[in-house]
Parts: C-alpha cells; structure tokens; sequence
C-alpha cells in the first residue's frame, strides 16, 4: 500500500505538471521520462518481487523500497514546477523587446548543421555496410567501420539537438513562422540513427534536447506574450502544426522505434528469450540496483568497499561513469564488476542510489534536492535565454545541464571534478552577464515611441 501511494504521489505531480506547468513539463521532459519509468517499474519490483535478475544473479524486490525513490524524484519535480511558475515567467515579457531577429544566424547554423549531416552520411555510404540494412550491431559499427565524425554525432548530439530545436522555434516565439528547414534537419538526424543501428537511448536523447529550447513555447502562451502565428500559412504548414499531426507524428515515432527495438533484439542479436529480456530491461534493470541500495541502508559493509575512493580517487576506468562503477561493486564484486566494465557492460540506474551509498540516508535527500534546484536553474536559463535571443547563454547553459542531467539519468557524479566543466561554468556566467548587459544597454537607448508593441493572445 505505501508503494501505490508514494508512486500515486510522483504521477499526480507528473499530470499536474503537464496540465498547470506545461512549461516546466516540456523543458524537463527528458529526465521526467526516466524518472516517471524508473518509478512504474519500481512498482512492479515492490509489488511482484521478488523476481529474478538476470544481471546480478540473484531475487530482487519484494519490499517498500518505494518512498525514498519517490521523495528524491519529488527533489528534482518540485523545484521544477516553482522554477517555471507563471509569476517569474511573467518577467521575461520586458526584456524581449529587444531578441533580435537572427535570421542571418539560423541561415548560418542551418548550412553548417546541414553541411556536416551531408559528410556524414557520405561517410557512412563511401565506408561499407549501413548496419539497419545488413544486421550488423551499432557497437560493432562504432568500434571497427564507423568514421571520425561519426563519434561527434554521438558525444554532443545534445548540442546538435538544442541547437535545432532553438532555431526552429525561435522565429515563432517573436510572431513569425517556425523554421521549418531545421525539422528536416531532425528527421536526417533520426534516419541517420536509425540506419547506423541505433535503437531507443539516442532517439530518446537527441528528442529531450530538441524539446528543451520548444519549453519557450508553453512559457509565452502563460505569460500572454506569444504573438499570433503568420495569417498567410501555407495548408502543408497548417497540417504540420495541427494537433492531430503533431499526435500522428508522435504515434509514428513509437511505432518506428518499437520496431528498431524488435529487430535489433529478434535479429541482430538474436536473443533466445526476447520476451524475458524486455521483461528485465524495462521493468527489474532501471531498478535492481535502488532496490538493494535500499535494502543494505544502515547495515555495515565490507570495510574493502569504498565507495568514495571508487568514485573519485581509485575508479576502475576514469574516464566513464564511475558512479555505476561503485555500484556494480557493492553488487557484483570487483572482479565481475571490472570483467563487465572493460567489455563496456555498463548497468542502468544510478540516481538516487549513489546519493545514498555517499552520503547515506540523512544527507542523501537533502542533497538531491539541492542538485534539483541547480538542474531546473539551469533548464530555466535555457528555456529564458532562447525566447529572449541569448543564444551564447543558451549554449553553455545547455552545456552546463549536460552534466548534471547524467546524474539523473546514470547516477553520474565525476563530471564535477573534471577542470573542463569548471571551464564550461565559467563561459556560462561570461555569456550570461555579457548578454545580459548587451540586451540591457540596446534597450536603454530606445526611447518609448520607438519601442515595439507587444501582441498579445488573450
């Protein structure tokens, strides 16, 4: 009964984020999906276990592991919804009297994007098998055929996806029509994963990046700053941005990736079992290692386990995610956990519970909400910074967000003690106070007359 009530809790603030903050929502679409999942598949661990995990090797679940995982999801949704509360988004509305247009901008980035997209795929032509049409698996490609820039679609897709994502919405938001040419870059996007035999995790990424910038959207119809959209829309571009299209499209999508799914596991790699093995990627996987982090708080460990030393002094490979790494230790032991991590096997999961095994139970949630708040910060310097035309703002917040995105979605933690992410923060605050004091002079200098009126949608 705990579970369902806990669990209840995390979908109400889900489905009142979605109806009363769509804003917030849609910025942190991305991690909600993770979290909201992580949280259904809990139930089922609570409720049905315990049940049998093929990655650890032995029953997990069984328990009200619930409440906590709830409490550090909650973390990160309540600030998420005070952050974009219509009050504060209301103070943006002075401020875009001065976004520029950026229509030379997004001419620029749109030749680049679509100049590096054409290399790409002609590298993938010129250099042998497309993996999607010859059954070939996407680490075999990415370790043996695939080209240099491949790597670079793979490692900053985040950028490649707000930066379309942006430019596409921006003319929008300042009373012109979307940019419809960087859509056509997200499609090529897609058909490129999908033909290098990519299946759910970079759709799944590249389409929450692509949505944090479009969060400016739902934020200027609350505030009622969102200028009507062009009369003169063509019928293709009206069908486009119908709701029904926008459904249909989504339905489309699943479909399409359903079945790069199903065919990545019934023919690629031929699994004996597939319906087990999607039984434990979707519902024991993202969980396993909470449930028994949970299970082991307060009890004294092995004194040859330290989970600090693994994380940020002694990991088995530093330059990946050492948070996994600490946890696959405590339950796997170091020698399976080092066989696994060198062969690239990497666990799911990760958040809260290495909030938990550092700081155990007191400090876990009282830190967790602080990462909340500083993630959400970050979204909202985003999503602010793109309907008011600060783009170099926008970039490195995006940027800076990366990182802390990978604790929610791996439990990722030593990004922090890397001297390049201190670098990142620091062009962060460059821009924003550059930006700002550029924004703020070129406003200073139009008298009232000349100021341009505000169309408003009541």
């Amino acid at each position: 009964m705990i579970t369902l009530l806990f669990a209840a809790t995390v979908l109400a603030m889900l489905w009142w984020l979605v109806s009363r903050r769509p804003a917030a929502a849609v910025a942190g679409a991305f991690l909600l999906f993770s979290l909201v999942t992580r949280t259904i598949a809990l139930i089922y661990l609570d409720l049905a276990g315990p049940v049998y995990s093929s990655e650890l090797g032995e029953d997990v679940g069984g328990g009200p592991s619930m409440p906590l995982f709830a409490l550090s999801v909650l973390a990160f949704m309540v600030p998420l919804a005070y952050a974009f509360r219509p009050a504060h988004l209301r103070t943006w509305v002075p401020e875009a009297a001065t976004a520029p247009r950026a229509r030379g901008l997004g001419n620029t980035l749109f030749i680049a994007i679509f100049l590096f997209l054409a290399a790409l795929y002609l590298d993938m032509v010129f250099r042998g098998p497309v993996p999607l049409l010859s059954g070939i698996d996407r680490l075999d490609y990415n370790s043996t055929i695939a080209g240099p820039l491949h790597p670079l679609v793979l490692e900053h897709a985040f950028l490649f996806a707000g930066t379309i994502g942006c430019m596409f919405v921006y003319p929008r938001l300042h009373g012109r029509e979307f940019d419809f040419r960087f859509l056509g870059l997200l499609v090529a996007f897609f058909v490129y994963y999908a033909l290098t035999g990519n299946r759910f995790s970079a759709f799944y990424g590249f389409a929450g990046y692509f949505a944090i910038p479009l969060a400016a959207l739902p934020a200027a119809r609350s505030m009622r700053a969102l200028a009507p959209a062009p009369r003169r829309r063509s019928p293709l571009k009206r069908f486009v941005c119908s709701r029904g299209a926008v459904v249909a499209a989504g339905a489309a999508f699943a479909l399409a990736l359903a079945g790069l799914l199903v065919n990545n596991i019934v023919n690629v790699r031929a699994y004996d079992d597939p319906g087990e093995l999607f039984a434990q990627r979707t519902l024991v996987q993202p969980v396993q290692l909470w449930f028994n982090t949970w299970n082991t708080l307060g009890e004294r460990l092995d004194d040859s386990f330290n989970p600090w030393s693994t994380a940020f002094v002694n990991p088995i490979d530093a330059t990946r995610n050492t948070s996994i790494q600490v946890l696959m230790i405590k339950n796997l032991g170091d020698a399976r956990a080092e066989e696994l991590i060198e062969a690239g096997t990497q666990f799911a999961g990760g958040y809260p519970e290495i909030l938990f095994e550092l700081f155990g139970p007191w400090l876990a949630l009282p830190i967790a909400l602080a990462f909340g708040c500083v993630t959400v910060l970050l979204m909202r310097t985003v999503v602010a910074s793109v309907y008011l035309g600060r783009f170099l703002t926008a970039f490195f917040a995006l940027y800076v967000l990366f990182g802390f995105n990978l604790l929610y979605i791996g439990g990722m933690l030593n990004f922090l003690a890397v001297w390049t992410f201190g670098a990142k923060i620091l062009a962060l605050f460059a821009a924003y106070f550059l930006e700002t004091r550029l924004h703020r002079r070129k406003r200073a200098r139009r008298t009232p007359s000349r100021l341009p009126s505000v169309r408003t949608i009541a």
